[in-house]
């Protein structure tokens, strides 16, 4: 159901989502008018956004031309961010490594890893940059305007004065270089981004896409990959990185955006005084790459390397159409397309379910991307039967000329119009500020424009349903439309190893051509590499990136008013919330009596449910357009929920939550017991043979993409509340669905028995539990009306059920088809003696800033590395890793590394370490998810003093502390468990290592 209505709102309501709240009232329109110069910018344009109630003010600057948008509003989780065009000209990802590059330190910040720095020793709530097909954006926000200030300055100083341009050694860490760590060692390659981008680019589903972009846009450089392809990585120059740089970092070529309740002025001011004014003028036009239309349909077929033993009959489809320019298209066409190919994504649509019934591939999917100057359109069908491509073509083909000419069911774009209501009832999220500066940096790069007004098209095109807009555009876009390609990628098994041989070797003849002279200098520089790499940053930078200290952040957390009662037999639990027309509902069904396979039958039942089912009373559209109009974010799952601290007892439960406005309660009980009670299971076939497709689908994307699944083996190793998830969410149930397709194919009917007696004894009254948040007149509304609900409910009683959940092996390797590798370390802190304290966390904020990141990722190339404490556990995970050997040392060592910082430790770099905890602690929410945030608390029995005391024990964090924690570091490391995720080559070099190694495929 939620599932399939999500992609629509992806697509739909990105624009939508920026939605504001504060106790305080709405802004008033700011008293500045067009024409008024402020510090070196003159107004161009002001517009209000009532939904969101956003003043927008777009400036530009005198001197340079650099834009600069305002969106002031109430959030009080403020935002910067600067964006510069940035076309990539090739495959080499010169884009993104500069993106890396430049937050390597800056002249007035000399730290040689400003991003880490930042996000580790200051109050900020987000931190990062992203490299996009035609832009590059650095987003930051925080809860504190100075501190936020301070961050511009950072960023502004990174973008415009990075050490970069001076030292040479910034680019070799994020980008390439060679190493020798002796004589006698193997040359390798190493880098964070090319090491990112194997990673990337490690899964047939992303290569065919690339792969898709690349027949499309065979004459553009809309096809090249922005993030880097590996093998031209390889052949990238420092001079090409600098005059790239160049080219792009400057401030004629730049958009700034400013989020959030805050004072723009003194940030204005900043930016001229500090930084624009020492430019001038400069005049770019983007060479927007226009592809020429082809006159027929382009075929090309492409090789993805596949590990040996890898099912070679197993390829991607990928149908690609391509449209002309956005700015030629029209904002309207855009947005009349991304409805159209989301309403055509729908699983119930008339071309899936062609698609699903000509059986050319298990799944299928249809995107588009609008990242790109020319908007692109994709059909994708994955674990494919090649040879079907034509027919794939012609399904497709068909099923669109019947799209336009019998019109589609559009009720659910209608219903999708209540999503805003929902959004601005709410209040803001901790993502409003991101989701706001990206949408105004892609509109900007994209159509020039950052204050487009998505809701008035969006409006528009809906008033205008009936005059079939949605039909002429894809009439318009893909009918009749020659722009397009119709690319295979076939997976070669054994291609993978033939590929590292090949790199292997050349790397040899590369160190054999060498002198005994340049083998020593390769080394030494290698060496020098490392100590350069390894130096800490002093305190005198990381305070200066500071703008407030812990003593200016006071620990509070509103109390809530929460009571229980009983409502129909069924506990209900309230807390009261400042918010008028709308509540957040939460439903805990307790799992405890079913059986180990009436559990994986349930969570079946469950993904059924979320990837979209009809009903007794109610068609699949009618549940569709229902669920979007009245429960938002509604959404089944089976989880978990631990009984103890130490993490020892726990029971399964399926969770449903929505968001529903306080006069529609009996609407909203009658449509949750309507998708629980009565979803049309008979129709197993359709529903049940769809959703395993799906799940495939997401494994191969989970076994490409494994840190998930191996974060639930590696912590279910010691946690009863992950071994339910490893067990509901992992290889158990993966193992379960290929079981149920056989035997839905053999025995349906036997499959709709034992899913029809799992649901009936999983939603019971007396399993049942209800968490509601809203105002006093709503929570009587809800009481009044939950009786329908509840007696709608079975009143059977069962007995609890003990579950022997599998333990994966101690120390276990998962193998897949990518020449990354990933590294998940796990250990219980009860069972090694280390007290519950939230005083962990500072501790892990020091490991990742002064040891992990430095080690595994700057000079061990590993694109990610955290540590980090949740619940009982304490884990390190490495991410797009290149040498897990290595990082599993480097982990084990932890301990050794906290007895040598007391060295060097004070007091007011630890209040750097505390302060980023704190702030981890204490996110950014609107008044809902803070009640829900308190009552969900208190049903887990977590006190309002035992969250104040995670605030204060961050505070109260000392240097002494370091010493404590590193001998409980010793006792960790010496009893922890792990998970590996590498290519089967590279396990099989230290599989003494593994007590099991599990092919992911």
């Amino acid at each position: 159901m939620k599932k399939r209505v999500y992609l629509i709102l992806v697509a739909v309501f990105l624009c939508l989502s920026v939605v504001l709240g504060s106790s305080r009232s709405a802004l008033a329109k700011e008293n500045v008018k067009k024409g008024d110069k402020i510090s070196g910018f003159t107004v161009k344009n002001i517009d209000y956004d009532a939904p969101t109630s956003s003043t927008e003010i777009l400036f530009e600057h005198e001197k340079t031309g650099a834009k600069l948008l305002v969106i002031q509003n109430n959030d009080i989780n403020r935002g910067f961010a600067i964006k510069f065009n940035t076309i990539a000209e090739n495959d080499k990802g010169i884009n993104h490594i500069i993106e890396h590059s430049v937050l390597g330190g800056s002249k007035k910040y000399p730290s040689k890893n400003i991003l880490f720095d930042v996000s580790n020793t200051t109050y900020n709530s987000f931190v990062n940059a992203f490299t996009y097909k035609n832009m590059t954006v650095y987003p930051i926000c925080s809860k504190s305007e100075e501190q936020l200030l301070k961050s511009a300055d950072i960023y502004l100083d990174s973008v415009f004065n990075p050490l970069l341009l001076s030292d040479k050694r910034i680019f070799e860490r994020e980008g390439l270089r060679l190493e020798l760590k002796d004589e006698s060692s193997d040359l390798i390659y190493n880098g964070i981004v090319y090491n990112e981008m194997q990673g990337s680019l490690g899964s047939i589903e992303s290569a065919a896409v690339s792969n898709a972009s690349k027949a499309i846009f065979p004459d553009s450089h809309q096809g090249n990959i922005s993030g880097g392809d590996p093998d031209a990585i390889r052949t990238l120059t420092y001079e090409e990185v600098l005059k790239t740089y160049k080219k792009n970092y400057h401030p004629s070529n730049c958009l700034i955006v400013l989020y959030g309740d805050l004072e723009y002025k003194a940030f204005l001011k900043m930016i001229d005084k500090d930084y624009l004014s020492s430019y001038n003028k400069k005049n770019y036009k983007a060479d927007r790459g226009t592809q020429k239309a082809f006159k027929k349909l382009a075929e090309k077929t492409y090789s993805f390397p596949a590990a040996k033993g890898t099912d070679s009959n197993k390829a991607v489809i990928d149908l690609v159409f391509a449209c002309s320019d956005s700015k030629k298209m029209g904002f309207e066409d855009y947005v009349g397309l991304n409805i159209a190919i989301s309403l055509l994504n729908l699983d119930n649509s008339e071309l899936k379910k062609a698609l699903m019934d000509s059986k050319i591939a298990e799944s299928y999917s249809i995107g588009i991307d609008t990242t790109t100057y020319q908007p692109t359109i994709h059909f994708i069908a994955q674990n494919a039967d090649a040879s079907k491509k034509k027919e794939f073509y012609n399904i497709i083909v068909k099923e669109l000329k019947a799209v336009v000419k019998k019109g589609f069911d559009t009720d659910l774009v209608r219903s999708s119009l209540r999503t805003m209501e929902f959004e601005q009832a709410l209040g803001s999220t901790e993502g409003s500020a991101v989701n706001a500066i990206i949408q105004a940096c892609l509109y900007d790069d994209i159509f020039g424009d950052s204050q487009i007004d998505y809701s008035s098209y969006y409006e528009k095109i809906v008033s205008k349903l009936d005059k079939k807009v949605l039909e002429k555009t894809v009439d318009k876009y893909l009918v009749k439309n020659n722009f397009a390609a119709l690319t295979v990628t076939e997976a070669k098994p054994g291609l993978l190893e033939k590929n590292q041989k090949a790199l292997e070797e050349s790397l040899a003849k590369m160190k054999a051509s060498m002198s005994k002279k340049e083998i020593k200098a390769l080394v030494k520089k290698t060496e020098d590499f490392n100590t350069w790499n390894n130096q800490e940053t002093p305190d005198d930078i990381l305070k200066s990136l500071r703008a407030v200290s812990l003593k200016d952040i006071t620990s509070e957390i509103k109390e809530r008013e929460i009571k229980e009662t009983t409502v129909g037999g069924v506990k209900l639990v309230t807390a009261m919330a400042d918010i008028p027309s709308v509540s957040a509902i939460r439903m805990n069904f307790n799992l405890s009596h079913l059986t180990m396979e009436e559990l994986l039958y349930l969570k079946f039942y469950s993904d059924m449910l979320s990837y979209g089912m009809a009903t007794k009373n109610r068609t699949e559209g009618q549940i569709l357009s229902e669920s979007t109009e009245k429960l938002y974010s509604g959404l089944p799952s089976v989880g978990a929920i631990m009984e103890d601290d130490k993490d020892t007892k726990a029971y399964p439960v399926i969770t449903f939550s929505y968001y529903g406005f306080k006069n529609e309660y009996k609407d909203t009980f009658d449509l949750v017991s309507d998708i629980l009670l009565n979803s049309d299971i008979e129709n197993i076939t359709t529903y049940g043979s769809r959703t395993i497709s799906n799940l495939k689908s997401y494994y191969q994307y989970m076994f490409a993409e494994p840190l998930s699944l191996a974060a639930y083996r590696a912590l279910a190793y010691t946690s009863q509340t992950y071994r339910y998830y490893n067990y509901l969410n992992g290889l158990d149930y993966y193992n379960f669905i290929q079981k149920l397709e056989k035997n839905l194919a053999s025995n349906p009917d036997e499959v709709v028995k034992k899913l029809s007696e799992v649901r009936t004894k999983a939603f019971t009254k007396n399993n049942l539990d209800v968490l509601f948040v809203g105002g006093s007149n709503a929570q009587a509304a809800f009481q009044d009306a939950m009786p329908d609900f509840t007696s709608k409910l079975p009143d059977e009683k069962y007995e609890k059920v003990t579950h022997n959940l599998p333990v994966p092996s101690k120390r276990e390797a998962l193998t897949n088809n990518s020449t990354v590798q990933y590294v998940i370390s796990n250990s219980s802190m009860s069972e090694n003696g280390v007290p519950t304290s939230a005083k962990i966390n500072v501790i892990t904020s020091i490991l990742n800033n002064l040891m992990l990141t430095p080690e595994i990722r700057l000079k061990g190339g590993a694109y990610g590395v955290t540590a980090f404490a949740e619940n009982d556990n304490y884990v390190t995970y490495t991410y797009r890793d290149s040498n897990y050997v290595n990082s599993l040392a480097v982990i084990g060592g932890t301990d050794e590394f906290l007895l040598n910082t007391q060295s060097f430790m004070t007091e007011d770099a630890l209040e750097s370490y505390k302060m980023t905890a704190y702030a981890a602690a204490s996110p950014s929410s609107n008044e809902i998810t803070d009640a829900m945030v308190a009552l969900q608390s208190y049903y887990l029995g977590i006190s309002l003093q035992d969250r104040l005391n995670v605030l204060n024990e961050i505070k109260d964090t000392s240097l002494a502390d370091i010493s404590t924690y590193a001998d409980y570091m010793e006792k960790i490391n010496g009893n922890s468990n792990y998970v590996v995720v590498a290519s089967p080559s590279e396990i099989e070099k230290n599989k003494s290592m593994f007590d099991k190694v599990i092919p992911l495929q």
